[in-house]
């Protein structure tokens, strides 16, 4: 199995607008998600892509995914989502997702390192699984806040599937 991970920024009017504006940067503007815990199954490969490719007929489908999202109109501010995960010899394994929110984006990546990092440690003992912290990757997103509602989002795409 492929698990894609997409990363987009948003803007609009109002906060829903900018988080329509990320799905659409992400390449997932027209389907339905429905969120997932944290769990990779075996025989995974997670695949970083600028853009999910979608099709054209998928439009309303299901789309099974991990998702971080910040939103913010706070102007001057530093928004921030983010992935991590970790694996082990088999390609199983677990996904955190976090959101922050600083005065850099330096200080809210710093933020996001922290907390995917203890997070999967902390996931890892749960599992009885020995922790490497140089086996830790992450996918994480960026932006400034500026003069409109803004969205920074993180998504691992597991599946599409149609209705009925």
């Amino acid at each position: 199995m492929q698990i894609p991970l997409v990363a987009g920024v948003g803007f609009g009017s109002t906060l829903l607008s900018a988080f329509d504006d990320a799905l659409r940067d992400c390449g997932v503007l027209n389907y339905n998600l429905i969120p997932l815990s944290s769990v990779i199954p075996p025989a995974t490969e997670i695949v970083p892509l600028d853009r999910y490719t979608s099709a054209e007929d998928e439009h309303g489908h299901r789309l099974y995914v991990v998702k971080a999202e910040m939103r913010s109109d706070h102007a001057g501010k530093a928004i921030g989502a983010g992935i991590g995960w970790y694996q082990w010899g088999d390609g199983r394994g677990v996904f955190v997702e976090h959101e922050a929110i600083g005065s850099t984006r330096e200080a809210v990546r710093t933020e996001l390192d922290y907390r995917i990092c203890h997070s999967l440690r902390d996931l890892c003992a749960a599992r009885d699984v020995p922790f490497e912290v140089q086996h830790v990757r992450s996918k994480v997103t960026l932006v400034d806040v500026e003069d409109q509602p803004t969205c920074a989002l993180v998504l691992a795409v597991y599946q599409a599937e149609a209705w009925g």
